[in-house]
C-alpha cells in the first residue's frame, strides 16, 4: 500500500468504536442519496433491468459526489 499526502487513508479501521461511527456516517450518507423506491410489479427483459440498474447507480453516484 502507498500513502499519498500527509493523511493515512487506510480503509481498515482497527478501533471498533471509530469503525462503527464511520460506518454509521457512511450509511446515513448513502441512505440520503437513494432515490425513492418504485412500488408495484415491473416486467421487462434482463437487458432492460440492467439498464435500470445502471441508471440508478449513476443517479446515486451523482448524489453522493454532489454532497
Amino acid at each position: 500500500m502507498r500513502i499519498v499526502g500527509k493523511q493515512d487513508r487506510s480503509e481498515i479501521e482497527l478501533d471498533p468504536v471509530r469503525a462503527f461511527r464511520r460506518a454509521r456516517a457512511l450509511d446515513a450518507m448513502l441512505r440520503s442519496a437513494r432515490p425513492a423506491v418504485v412500488r408495484g410489479v415491473t416486467r421487462g427483459t434482463h437487458e432492460y433491468f440492467n439498464r435500470l440498474d445502471a441508471a440508478r447507480s449513476a443517479t446515486i453516484a451523482r448524489a453522493i459526489n454532489a454532497a
